[in-house]
Protein backbone atom coordinates (compact mmCIF):
# COMPACT_ATOMS: atom_id res chain seq x y z
CA UNK A 1 0.00 0.00 0.00
CA UNK A 2 1.28 3.51 -0.84
CA UNK A 3 2.37 5.61 1.98
CA UNK A 4 -0.51 8.45 0.46
CA UNK A 5 -3.48 5.59 0.51
CA UNK A 6 -2.48 4.76 3.92
CA UNK A 7 -2.55 8.17 5.56
CA UNK A 8 -5.98 8.73 3.87
CA UNK A 9 -7.24 5.56 5.06
CA UNK A 10 -5.95 6.38 8.66
CA UNK A 11 -7.76 9.95 8.06
CA UNK A 12 -11.19 8.72 7.02
CA UNK A 13 -10.87 6.42 9.79
CA UNK A 14 -10.24 9.00 12.46
CA UNK A 15 -13.11 10.73 10.82
CA UNK A 16 -15.54 7.99 11.18
CA UNK A 17 -14.47 7.75 14.97
CA UNK A 18 -15.08 11.53 15.08
CA UNK A 19 -18.45 11.27 13.77
CA UNK A 20 -19.99 8.18 15.83
CA UNK A 21 -18.32 9.99 19.15
CA UNK A 22 -20.59 13.08 18.37
CA UNK A 23 -23.29 11.18 17.10
CA UNK A 24 -26.68 13.72 18.53
CA UNK A 25 -29.57 12.10 19.72
CA UNK A 26 -30.89 15.35 21.03
CA UNK A 27 -31.25 16.63 25.04
CA UNK A 28 -33.91 17.03 28.17
CA UNK A 29 -33.99 20.18 29.75
CA UNK A 30 -35.07 19.84 33.20
CA UNK A 31 -35.00 17.05 35.61
CA UNK A 32 -37.82 14.64 35.94
CA UNK A 33 -39.55 15.45 39.05
CA UNK A 34 -43.08 13.75 40.45
CA UNK A 35 -44.82 10.84 42.16
CA UNK A 36 -45.89 7.78 41.70
CA UNK A 37 -49.84 7.38 42.19
CA UNK A 38 -51.25 3.98 43.29
CA UNK A 39 -54.02 3.74 40.60
CA UNK A 40 -56.01 0.90 38.61
CA UNK A 41 -55.63 -0.51 36.46
CA UNK A 42 -52.22 0.83 36.51
CA UNK A 43 -49.98 3.15 38.62
CA UNK A 44 -49.66 6.88 37.30
CA UNK A 45 -46.59 8.94 37.48
CA UNK A 46 -47.55 12.81 38.23
CA UNK A 47 -45.21 15.45 37.11
CA UNK A 48 -44.49 17.95 40.26
CA UNK A 49 -43.02 20.58 37.36
CA UNK A 50 -42.32 20.99 33.49
CA UNK A 51 -40.29 18.23 31.72
CA UNK A 52 -38.90 19.16 28.58
CA UNK A 53 -37.34 17.33 25.49
CA UNK A 54 -35.45 18.60 22.33
CA UNK A 55 -34.83 15.90 19.81
CA UNK A 56 -31.76 15.99 17.47
CA UNK A 57 -33.74 17.94 14.78
CA UNK A 58 -34.57 21.07 16.94
CA UNK A 59 -38.35 20.02 18.31
CA UNK A 60 -39.36 20.88 21.65
CA UNK A 61 -41.56 18.01 23.20
CA UNK A 62 -42.87 19.48 26.73
CA UNK A 63 -44.79 17.85 29.06
CA UNK A 64 -46.68 20.30 31.36
CA UNK A 65 -46.42 20.46 35.52
CA UNK A 66 -49.57 18.47 37.11
CA UNK A 67 -49.88 16.14 34.22
CA UNK A 68 -50.13 12.46 34.85
CA UNK A 69 -48.78 9.44 32.55
CA UNK A 70 -49.15 5.95 33.04
CA UNK A 71 -47.09 4.33 30.58
CA UNK A 72 -50.19 2.93 28.33
CA UNK A 73 -48.23 4.36 25.04
CA UNK A 74 -45.83 0.93 25.32
CA UNK A 75 -47.71 -2.24 25.07
CA UNK A 76 -48.83 -3.71 28.43
CA UNK A 77 -47.71 -7.43 26.83
CA UNK A 78 -44.14 -6.35 26.34
CA UNK A 79 -43.75 -4.90 29.62
CA UNK A 80 -42.55 -7.85 31.54
CA UNK A 81 -39.97 -8.46 29.00
CA UNK A 82 -38.25 -4.61 28.97
CA UNK A 83 -39.50 -4.24 33.18
CA UNK A 84 -41.61 -1.70 32.80
CA UNK A 85 -41.65 1.56 31.11
CA UNK A 86 -40.80 3.99 34.77
CA UNK A 87 -37.94 1.50 35.13
CA UNK A 88 -33.90 2.83 34.69
CA UNK A 89 -33.54 4.38 31.43
CA UNK A 90 -36.59 4.52 30.23
CA UNK A 91 -38.24 6.36 32.20
CA UNK A 92 -37.70 9.73 30.17
CA UNK A 93 -38.31 8.93 26.99
CA UNK A 94 -41.51 6.98 28.33
CA UNK A 95 -42.98 9.98 30.13
CA UNK A 96 -42.59 12.38 26.96
CA UNK A 97 -43.88 9.58 24.49
CA UNK A 98 -46.92 8.74 27.21
CA UNK A 99 -47.84 12.59 27.22
CA UNK A 100 -47.82 12.92 23.15
CA UNK A 101 -49.66 9.63 22.69
CA UNK A 102 -52.65 10.85 25.04
CA UNK A 103 -52.50 14.29 23.35
CA UNK A 104 -51.94 13.28 20.13
CA UNK A 105 -50.85 16.65 18.64
CA UNK A 106 -48.11 15.06 16.51
CA UNK A 107 -47.86 12.67 14.09
CA UNK A 108 -47.96 9.00 15.53
CA UNK A 109 -44.42 8.57 13.62
CA UNK A 110 -42.57 11.94 15.00
CA UNK A 111 -44.17 10.63 18.68
CA UNK A 112 -42.80 7.37 18.22
CA UNK A 113 -39.65 8.68 16.22
CA UNK A 114 -38.88 11.08 19.72
CA UNK A 115 -39.45 7.90 22.13
CA UNK A 116 -36.17 6.29 20.06
CA UNK A 117 -34.29 10.02 20.39
CA UNK A 118 -35.16 10.22 24.38
CA UNK A 119 -33.83 6.59 24.97
CA UNK A 120 -30.82 7.60 23.40
CA UNK A 121 -30.39 10.67 24.91
CA UNK A 122 -30.96 8.67 28.17
CA UNK A 123 -28.23 6.07 27.32
CA UNK A 124 -30.31 2.82 26.14
CA UNK A 125 -28.16 0.82 23.93
CA UNK A 126 -28.74 1.69 20.38
CA UNK A 127 -30.02 -2.17 19.94
CA UNK A 128 -32.58 -2.29 22.68
CA UNK A 129 -33.38 1.60 21.62
CA UNK A 130 -34.03 0.06 18.37
CA UNK A 131 -35.93 -2.84 19.49
CA UNK A 132 -38.35 -0.77 21.94
CA UNK A 133 -38.62 1.89 18.50
CA UNK A 134 -40.00 -1.15 16.62
CA UNK A 135 -42.41 -2.56 19.20
CA UNK A 136 -44.03 0.79 19.75
CA UNK A 137 -44.53 1.22 16.27
CA UNK A 138 -45.75 -2.12 14.98
CA UNK A 139 -48.00 -2.42 18.06
CA UNK A 140 -48.00 1.31 20.11
CA UNK A 141 -50.75 3.94 19.67
CA UNK A 142 -51.59 4.82 15.95
CA UNK A 143 -53.17 8.02 14.80
CA UNK A 144 -53.34 10.44 12.22
CA UNK A 145 -53.74 13.86 11.88
CA UNK A 146 -56.50 15.45 9.62
CA UNK A 147 -57.24 18.75 8.49
CA UNK A 148 -60.96 19.35 8.97
CA UNK A 149 -62.95 22.63 8.19
CA UNK A 150 -65.45 23.78 10.42
CA UNK A 151 -67.91 26.95 9.96
CA UNK A 152 -68.32 29.22 12.84
CA UNK A 153 -71.32 32.16 13.21
CA UNK A 154 -69.57 35.37 13.71
CA UNK A 155 -71.80 37.68 14.70
CA UNK A 156 -71.87 41.83 15.07
CA UNK A 157 -74.62 43.93 16.71
CA UNK A 158 -75.03 47.93 15.50
CA UNK A 159 -77.26 50.26 16.57
CA UNK A 160 -79.72 49.23 13.57
CA UNK A 161 -79.21 45.72 13.56
CA UNK A 162 -77.02 42.11 14.47
CA UNK A 163 -75.23 40.78 11.29
CA UNK A 164 -74.12 37.58 10.80
CA UNK A 165 -71.59 35.39 8.68
CA UNK A 166 -70.29 32.02 8.42
CA UNK A 167 -66.44 32.23 8.92
CA UNK A 168 -64.61 29.07 7.63
CA UNK A 169 -61.35 27.93 10.39
CA UNK A 170 -59.47 25.07 9.60
CA UNK A 171 -58.51 22.96 12.49
CA UNK A 172 -56.05 20.00 12.57
CA UNK A 173 -57.93 17.35 14.50
CA UNK A 174 -56.35 13.72 15.87
CA UNK A 175 -58.48 10.30 14.15
CA UNK A 176 -57.51 7.11 16.18
CA UNK A 177 -56.62 4.07 13.75
CA UNK A 178 -57.33 0.55 15.03
CA UNK A 179 -54.28 -1.64 16.05
CA UNK A 180 -53.08 -4.55 16.30
CA UNK A 181 -55.16 -6.49 19.09
CA UNK A 182 -52.48 -8.15 21.40
CA UNK A 183 -55.07 -9.77 23.66
CA UNK A 184 -55.79 -12.17 21.00
CA UNK A 185 -53.50 -15.23 21.90
CA UNK A 186 -52.99 -16.00 18.33
CA UNK A 187 -52.24 -13.10 17.38
CA UNK A 188 -50.08 -12.44 20.49
CA UNK A 189 -48.31 -15.86 19.83
CA UNK A 190 -47.17 -14.42 16.07
CA UNK A 191 -46.07 -11.37 17.42
CA UNK A 192 -44.10 -12.12 20.27
CA UNK A 193 -42.49 -14.87 17.63
CA UNK A 194 -41.47 -12.08 15.40
CA UNK A 195 -40.21 -9.32 18.31
CA UNK A 196 -38.38 -12.71 19.66
CA UNK A 197 -36.64 -13.00 16.39
CA UNK A 198 -35.84 -8.78 16.01
CA UNK A 199 -34.27 -8.40 19.10
CA UNK A 200 -31.80 -11.28 18.38
CA UNK A 201 -31.11 -9.80 14.64
CA UNK A 202 -30.59 -6.04 16.60
CA UNK A 203 -28.26 -7.67 19.47
CA UNK A 204 -26.50 -10.15 16.59
CA UNK A 205 -25.37 -6.92 14.96
CA UNK A 206 -24.97 -4.24 17.56
CA UNK A 207 -28.51 -2.53 15.84
CA UNK A 208 -27.18 -3.02 12.49
CA UNK A 209 -29.72 -5.62 11.06
CA UNK A 210 -33.34 -5.59 12.08
CA UNK A 211 -35.31 -8.77 10.81
CA UNK A 212 -35.02 -11.63 8.36
CA UNK A 213 -37.85 -11.86 6.16
CA UNK A 214 -38.33 -14.09 3.45
CA UNK A 215 -36.47 -11.96 1.18
CA UNK A 216 -33.21 -11.56 3.20
CA UNK A 217 -31.87 -8.91 5.52
CA UNK A 218 -33.66 -6.31 6.58
CA UNK A 219 -31.20 -3.63 7.89
CA UNK A 220 -32.42 -1.52 11.05
CA UNK A 221 -32.18 2.42 10.23
CA UNK A 222 -34.51 4.32 11.43
CA UNK A 223 -36.66 4.52 8.16
CA UNK A 224 -35.75 0.93 7.74
CA UNK A 225 -37.70 0.42 11.19
CA UNK A 226 -40.73 2.80 10.59
CA UNK A 227 -41.60 1.14 7.09
CA UNK A 228 -41.41 -2.68 8.68
CA UNK A 229 -43.56 -1.57 11.64
CA UNK A 230 -46.03 -0.51 8.95
CA UNK A 231 -45.49 -3.83 7.41
CA UNK A 232 -46.37 -6.04 10.54
CA UNK A 233 -48.81 -3.98 11.88
CA UNK A 234 -50.65 -4.31 8.32
CA UNK A 235 -49.90 -8.31 8.54
CA UNK A 236 -51.04 -8.93 11.84
CA UNK A 237 -54.36 -6.77 11.59
CA UNK A 238 -55.50 -9.06 8.91
CA UNK A 239 -57.86 -11.89 10.17
CA UNK A 240 -56.10 -14.24 7.52
CA UNK A 241 -52.46 -13.22 8.59
CA UNK A 242 -51.67 -16.67 8.26
CA UNK A 243 -52.77 -17.15 4.72
CA UNK A 244 -49.23 -16.41 3.41
CA UNK A 245 -47.37 -17.92 6.02
CA UNK A 246 -43.91 -16.84 4.51
CA UNK A 247 -44.71 -12.68 5.08
CA UNK A 248 -43.16 -13.23 8.94
CA UNK A 249 -40.46 -14.23 7.93
CA UNK A 250 -37.72 -15.71 10.53
CA UNK A 251 -39.17 -16.18 13.88
CA UNK A 252 -37.73 -17.54 16.87
CA UNK A 253 -39.61 -18.23 20.62
CA UNK A 254 -40.60 -15.78 22.75
CA UNK A 255 -38.12 -15.93 25.96
CA UNK A 256 -39.88 -13.98 28.69
CA UNK A 257 -36.69 -13.23 31.22
CA UNK A 258 -36.54 -10.40 29.70
CA UNK A 259 -34.52 -7.75 27.29
CA UNK A 260 -30.89 -7.79 28.93
CA UNK A 261 -31.27 -12.22 28.43
CA UNK A 262 -31.67 -12.04 24.85
CA UNK A 263 -29.45 -14.35 22.90
CA UNK A 264 -28.01 -13.29 19.83
CA UNK A 265 -28.04 -16.12 17.30
CA UNK A 266 -26.28 -19.12 17.01
CA UNK A 267 -22.44 -18.31 16.26
CA UNK A 268 -23.16 -14.73 15.91
CA UNK A 269 -24.65 -15.54 12.78
CA UNK A 270 -27.84 -13.90 11.32
CA UNK A 271 -30.03 -16.88 10.20
CA UNK A 272 -31.09 -17.31 6.25
CA UNK A 273 -34.85 -17.94 6.02
CA UNK A 274 -34.59 -20.48 3.48
CA UNK A 275 -32.42 -22.54 5.95
CA UNK A 276 -35.14 -21.76 9.07
CA UNK A 277 -36.67 -25.02 10.22
CA UNK A 278 -40.55 -25.12 9.82
CA UNK A 279 -42.93 -25.59 12.76
CA UNK A 280 -44.37 -28.91 12.66
CA UNK A 281 -44.88 -31.12 15.57
CA UNK A 282 -41.28 -32.99 14.52
CA UNK A 283 -39.65 -30.08 15.29
CA UNK A 284 -40.99 -28.55 18.31
CA UNK A 285 -38.19 -29.29 20.44
CA UNK A 286 -35.82 -27.43 18.49
CA UNK A 287 -38.33 -24.39 18.37
CA UNK A 288 -38.06 -24.47 22.09
CA UNK A 289 -34.46 -24.95 22.41
CA UNK A 290 -33.90 -21.59 20.74
CA UNK A 291 -33.51 -22.70 16.88
CA UNK A 292 -35.01 -19.99 14.45
CA UNK A 293 -37.70 -21.05 12.36
CA UNK A 294 -40.90 -20.48 9.53
CA UNK A 295 -44.36 -21.21 9.57
CA UNK A 296 -46.18 -23.41 7.34
CA UNK A 297 -49.91 -23.20 6.37
CA UNK A 298 -50.51 -25.95 9.75
CA UNK A 299 -48.34 -24.53 12.12
CA UNK A 300 -50.98 -21.84 13.35
CA UNK A 301 -52.23 -23.47 16.30
CA UNK A 302 -48.40 -24.70 17.21
CA UNK A 303 -47.45 -21.46 17.37
CA UNK A 304 -49.59 -20.74 20.28
CA UNK A 305 -49.00 -23.47 22.03
CA UNK A 306 -45.42 -22.29 22.42
CA UNK A 307 -46.50 -19.23 24.32
CA UNK A 308 -46.41 -19.63 27.67
CA UNK A 309 -49.30 -17.62 29.25
CA UNK A 310 -48.90 -18.08 32.84
CA UNK A 311 -45.64 -16.14 32.20
CA UNK A 312 -47.26 -13.03 30.77
CA UNK A 313 -48.19 -12.04 34.56
CA UNK A 314 -49.32 -8.23 34.19
CA UNK A 315 -50.30 -8.17 37.94
CA UNK A 316 -46.54 -8.54 38.93
CA UNK A 317 -45.62 -5.62 36.76
CA UNK A 318 -48.17 -3.39 37.13
CA UNK A 319 -47.45 -3.68 41.33
CA UNK A 320 -43.93 -2.29 40.93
Amino acid sequence: MRISTFILLLLSLAVGQTATAEEHFGEFRDALKGEFIDAKPRPRFKLAAQFRFIDPNGLLWSVPPQKEVDGASIPQAFWSFIGGPFEGAYIKASVIHDYYCDEKIRTAHDTHRSFYYGMRASGVEEWKAKFMYWAVETFGPNWKLDKRVRLNLRCRSSDVAINCRQEPEVKVEPVSLRGVDLGDPEILAAAFSKASAVARSLKTTNGMVLDVSSSGQVAASLDDIASSADGYRAIFMKDDYMSTPAQLGVLSKWDMSGIDQVRPWDNNRIPEYNEAITLEPSSIEQVQSGEHFKLDANSKVLLKDQLNMKTLNMDAILSR
